[in-house]
């Protein structure tokens, strides 16, 4: 009789034994004998990417996933209910559950014979940063009063940097969701309904395939009169009419894989001349930008190649350009001129970067905003966008 099929999605066995060497790589470089890898559903689940990464156990609540320099990993979980779903869903076949995680942890570590060694914590680091929570930490430090602990989140972020053809298959299929959105989008917008009655035919576009929501930024605002440059990070209340732009950033994923796309869309009529304005110069930028996506350019170059924003009198908000992931990740890159400041990172382009390209243009004053984006995969030939909806300012109802 064949092998019955997992009742949840996972990659192959030697994509999961590839990740643990490539962490063990940079685990050596930083002369680790364990790492201790953090995870919480804050962020949209973003904060348990580390955690996801290496057992395929994305936790509704807390779990850690720990690996040493040899010998099996082992998973953590806070809540023993979720128990049986992890170990169907979990690749880690050795998983614990404790309310007291980080004693727990440290009573593992000890009894591996590790309570003199050099620990690494590894948290997230995407918008912000997330890490072991502090009580955690504490008893795990109480636990192994002899052992070194340091920060370690640069080994899970140099290790999940360049993604591998398995996931890169996955991320397609998240992009393939995400487009279905915008589809969805454009059938059904219209004036006189509210913003959230988008939320049923978006999610709809992908469920019964298997897919989920992780961003769903809608906002509607008139083009005369605009309230907002950015959408809602929900879908409000607000009565949807004609003269409005509907700003989105969506991104729906297979797995916790997804893509991710910003689309225009006027209600009614087409884009004023100040939106449409503001769209041409985005869209002039991201097209710049997307050329510049080659092996071996460098954030200098997607700068040089986005500067054309400001050439026009504009400046941006968002970040120009943000790496992806199973959250908002680094590389960053943006113009000087953005109003929001974020951590930005002197990188080269390389094959298997995954990058969100998706300037968000402003106006002088700062009253009107658009955003245009794609999800794009680094190949060795050049960039290949992942989204394949097309770049157009959308015109419905």
């Amino acid at each position: 009789m064949a092998p019955s099929e997992p009742l949840f999605p996972r990659f192959s066995h030697a994509e999961y034994q590839r990740r643990y060497e490539r962490v063990r790589e940079e685990m050596r470089n930083r002369g680790l004998d364990v790492i201790v890898a953090a995870g919480d559903s804050a962020a949209r689940n973003g904060n348990h990417a580390n955690v996801y990464w290496l057992t395929n156990w994305l936790d509704p609540f807390t779990s850690y996933a720990v690996l040493a320099l040899s010998g099996d990993p082992f998973l953590i979980i806070s809540n023993p209910l979720y128990g049986h779903t992890a170990k169907c869903a979990s690749v880690v076949p050795d998983i614990d559950s404790s309310p007291d995680p980080g004693a727990l942890i440290g009573q593992r570590l000890n009894d591996l014979g590790l309570e003199r060694g050099q620990i690494g914590l590894v948290g997230v680091r995407h918008v912000g940063r997330a890490s072991m929570p502090y009580e955690h930490q504490r008893d795990l430090q109480a636990a192994m009063p002899e052992a070194t602990f340091v920060e370690a989140n640069g080994v899970l972020q140099e290790a999940r940097l360049i993604k591998s053809p398995e996931e890169i298959t996955w991320f397609e299929r998240g992009a393939e969701f995400t487009d279905r959105t915008i589809t969805a989008i454009a059938e059904n917008l219209r004036p006189g309904i509210p913003e959230y009655a988008l939320a049923g035919p978006v999610h709809q576009a992908f469920h019964s395939d298997g897919g989920t929501m992780k961003v769903l930024f809608l906002g509607s605002t008139p083009m005369d009169d605009p309230e907002i440059i950015f959408p809602w990070q929900y879908p409000s209340a607000r009565i949807i009419q004609r003269g409005d732009v509907l700003l989105t950033e969506i991104s729906a994923s297979y797995w916790g894989y997804a893509g991710q796309v910003h689309r225009p869309f006027a209600v009614g009529m087409p884009p004023t001349t100040e939106y449409q304005n503001l769209f041409e110069v985005a869209s002039e930028a991201y097209f710049r930008v997307l050329e510049t996506l080659k092996p071996g350019n460098t954030d200098a170059d997607i700068r040089a190649a986005a500067a054309s924003i400001e050439r026009a009198g504009y400046h941006t908000h968002d970040v120009l350009l943000h790496g992806w992931g199973l959250s908002i990740e680094p590389p960053r890159a943006d113009l000087p001129s953005a109003t929001i400041k974020r951590e930005l990172n002197q990188f080269t382009v390389m094959p298997g970067m995954m990058l969100v390209n998706q300037p968000h243009v402003i106006s002088p004053d700062g009253k009107r905003g658009l955003q245009v984006g794609s999800l794009v995969v680094i190949e060795e030939s050049g960039p290949r966008a992942l989204q394949k909806v097309e770049m157009t300012f959308f015109q419905v109802g």
